[in-house]
């Protein structure tokens, strides 16, 4: 069928690609073959008049909610901080930090860069006088439930060592947990995707042992994602469409390094993917109003962070300490306006300002895709099916700035 050729294509590309040393012109001519395939199968798909009259690219408001549209000066004022509340950032005392968990990737920590990453921590927490307890990670999700586990007493915070998607699974453990046995925890950011710390100017080991000095804790976001299989907590970004599957074509290129995910997204915007879906968002607890059409969009992005992937930031305006998620829902609108709107995205977020992109900030939304085959990421690590309903989580955690 056309859908299993499509899929051929794209195992196809995965071989083909490294050989073509990185070439832009492979994932072009793969992309528009295809695209060619698929409109076989979109064909049979009745579009609607206001699709074709070009209406639906007009994308002023989700819910009656209207787009946010920050020019430049708006989102390089928000990202001076990624917390709106700066001016008291510790709440009592400061905390002298003096002993801390420490969970270690355990495959990640075997290798050269990771080993020097542990010994860097384990050497400055020494300089410090601090009582380092670590903690080993055996396999996926490990982090979540040795967090949950751990013995708390006498601990005054958890570290983890890892990027958003490890950092999500040490919050999850952390809110396993009662309330009255819990401690801040925070990330020593060396993994692929560094975008939570980021948001709090810790860019380096070095940077966190400086907020570590500091004592400074503070109540942040987390995001409540409930699913067919159950509930997972994000702390950076729910993705759907073509966002979620282009990070997952990357992840199977990683021998082409970070063009991989250029590639993939050029790649993913010609095959231009039916993407039919109702989505509805509230500003406040009570459960987002869903449309009774589904309609075909280009990808939706709900962020606790400002960036996610490579730093991208999807979502200039957001702040890990409002109570609120950002909302980016995008319309199809051509090849060649996707690809100016994804440069717009890998450099200032001036994607935002496109009428085809529906920017708002929202406490709750529900998303159910037509295609029971679609799904739904979770901060790069976890895919789950539709419908989805997502929620915002103020001060549910508390970490170190």
């Amino acid at each position: 069928s056309a859908l299993r050729t499509s899929k051929t294509l794209r195992r196809d590309a995965r071989c083909m690609l490294p050989s073509l040393q990185h070439s832009l012109t492979a994932a072009v001519v793969i992309g528009y073959a295809g695209r060619v395939v698929v409109a076989k199968h979109r064909s049979n798909t009745v579009r609607t008049d206001k699709e074709n009259t070009g209406e639906s690219r007009m994308f002023n408001a989700l819910s009656g909610i209207p787009a946010l549209r920050p020019n430049k000066a708006a989102r390089t004022e928000a990202a001076a901080s990624g917390l709106v509340n700066t001016a008291d950032r510790t709440p009592g005392a400061k905390l002298d930090i003096k002993t801390i968990v420490l969970v270690v990737h355990g495959v990640k920590s075997t290798e050269t860069a990771g080993a020097a990453q542990v010994e860097t921590v384990r050497a400055l927490a020494a300089e410090r006088g601090m009582t380092v307890q670590e903690v080993v990670t055996e396999r996926p999700g490990h982090c979540e439930t040795l967090v949950a586990e751990a013995d708390l007493s006498g601990v005054d915070a958890i570290g983890v060592m890892g990027g958003d998607g490890t950092l999500r699974e040490g919050v999850s453990g952390m809110l396993a947990r009662t309330a009255n046995d819990r401690c801040p925890i925070f990330v020593f950011p060396v993994g692929t995707g560094n975008n939570f710390a980021g948001d709090l100017g810790i860019r380096s080991i070095q940077d966190m042992f400086a907020v570590i000095d500091k004592g400074a804790t503070h109540a942040v976001d987390a995001v409540k994602v409930t699913h067919p299989l159950g509930t997972t907590y994000s702390i950076n970004c729910v993705t759907w469409g073509l966002a979620r599957e282009a990070a997952e074509t990357a992840e199977g290129w990683r021998l082409l390094g970070p063009l991989r995910y250029d590639l993939a997204g050029f790649y993913h915007i010609l095959l231009d993917k039916l993407n039919f879906a109702k989505i509805g968002a509230s500003v406040t607890v009570a459960p987002a109003p869903v449309p009774a059409a589904h309609e075909d969009y280009l990808m939706m992005f709900a962020q606790n962070t400002r960036c996610s992937g490579r730093g991208f930031t999807f979502c200039p305006l957001a702040k890990l300490d409002d109570g609120m998620f950002d909302l980016v829902a995008v319309k199809k609108s051509g090849i060649f306006r996707t690809i100016g709107l994804f440069n717009q995205v890998k450099t200032d977020g001036g994607h935002v300002e496109d009428p085809a992109v529906c920017y708002l900030q929202a406490r709750t939304m529900a998303l159910t895709a037509q295609d029971a085959g679609d799904l739904v990421n979770i901060d790069g690590e976890v895919n789950v099916g539709t419908p989805v309903t997502v929620d915002a989580c103020q001060g549910a955690f508390l970490t170190l700035v």
